[in-house]
């Protein structure tokens, strides 16, 4: 499909971040379509060109058909052959390079004119893929976070439950009468010593223990 400068101009592009500068994008489309509008006015001038050779060359073939009469004469058929010849071949090689220059540069300007348009629809392409791969890294990384992270409260959890004894990750039910503090355990008794009363009177005892 044909890009003319209007298609260049109005083209637009959906903004993102990061992404190319808008002002910047917009100055190079404004170039762009200011260096085709002149490849096109030189391909005007060199089709105008191509028909003023044309005309050339169909008024040389009108010329050589108004002196074919002539040419039967013998007396003249020498001299003004050769220089209708040389006139007739002359016009012919004028009108094919005239057209092979056309047609060069016609092409060459919109070789170079799709060229760039691609150029630019490849640039914006390549940067909608590079953004739509981060995009795909981010979520890659947060789901890579989301999985450590239950990782590690689960094994928090793991740590929890084996540093504390069961009965103490045990809760009581509800209108049990036991009670929430450990019961201490019964204190043995330790046997009892009798008190000696020093001036108590002893058994067995007599007078003559004084002497």
């Amino acid at each position: 499909m044909a890009i003319t400068p209007a298609d260049i101009q109005a083209q637009q592009f959906s903004k993102a971040e990061p992404g190319y500068d808008p002002t910047e994008v917009d100055i190079f489309l404004e170039q762009l379509a200011s260096e085709v509008d002149a490849m096109l006015a030189k391909i005007v001038d060199l089709k105008n060109r191509l028909t003023v050779a044309e005309q050339q060359l169909a008024d040389a073939k009108n010329n050589t058909q108004l002196a074919a009469p002539v040419l039967a004469e013998p007396q003249k058929s020498g001299a003004t052959e050769r220089q209708i010849s040389a006139a007739l071949i002359a016009a012919q090689q004028t009108a094919d390079a005239i057209v092979g220059e056309a047609h060069e540069n016609a092409e060459r300007i919109r070789n170079e004119a799709d060229a760039k348009a691609r150029e630019v629809i490849r640039q914006a392409l390549a940067e909608k893929q590079t953004e739509i791969e981060e995009i795909d890294r981010l979520k890659a990384s947060r789901e890579e976070f989301k999985s450590q992270y239950l990782k590690l409260i689960q094994h928090f959890m793991d740590d929890a439950q084996n540093s504390f004894p069961a009965s103490l990750m045990t809760s009581v039910p509800t209108g049990s009468h036991t009670p929430s503090t450990p019961v201490a355990a019964p204190v043995q008794e330790l046997p009892v010593t009798p008190v000696v009363d020093p001036f108590a009177p002893q058994a067995n005892f007599e007078v003559d223990d004084l002497d």
